[in-house]
């Protein structure tokens, strides 16, 4: 990879400004990285890497200049940015307001080009196994609620009572249906032993 300080100062401020500026209501970074893509922004990057890799540095620099950028707003007073992979929108300073103060560890990692540096396939692959087993961790959580009729946020104590009365209702001995009741059953389990 070519020096990233000079690869982000020459190649990367005015199109992101420039997009950003063309997108009041704001833009998802998909859409951001696909614009940036198409105007060559990323072409000193190494190609010949792996798939992911390459995506995560395209990421990386995008949110290491949107930080930036935003660092510079609040100094100045002149607003901030929202920042996150649905939406990057800027804010004027009133609407800004929560948003500005110290920075989040968020900012803190994007803004250390040496996470950058130190990004390999295998780290890639790392973080992104984690996303999807915590995703899926979720994605589990949500459906076994769903089974037994609750929605986040809810408490322990509040699943085993809903949990009881499922059974209550549900258990074969009481005409109920096996298959109704297994799903009741591995749902709580799910959501009591993880």
């Amino acid at each position: 990879m070519p020096d990233l300080t000079q690869l982000i100062e020459q190649s990367f401020f005015a199109p992101v400004e420039a997009f950003l500026a063309e997108h009041p209501e704001g833009v998802e970074e998909f859409e951001f990285l696909r614009h940036l893509d198409e105007q060559g922004v990323f072409q000193a990057l190494d190609t010949g890497v792996d798939p992911s890799l390459l995506l995560f540095q395209k990421h990386f620099l995008l949110f290491h200049v949107l930080y930036s950028i935003n660092r510079q707003r609040v100094a100045d007073k002149q607003g901030a940015l929202q920042i996150s992979p649905m939406m990057i929108k800027p804010l004027d300073y009133v609407e800004a307001g929560t948003q500005i103060g110290e920075l989040d560890s968020l900012s803190r990692y994007y803004l250390a080009l040496d996470n950058l540096a130190a990004a390999t396939e295998d780290s890639v692959s790392d973080l992104l196994d984690a996303f999807w087993v915590q995703y899926l961790k979720n994605d589990k959580r949500g459906n076994a609620l769903k089974v037994l009729g609750l929605n986040d946020p809810v408490t322990d104590t509040k699943i085993v009572q809903r949990y009881r009365k499922l059974v209550s209702v549900h258990h074969p001995d009481k005409g109920g249906n096996k298959d109704e009741i297994q799903a009741i059953n591995e749902a709580y389990a799910a959501l009591i032993r993880p």
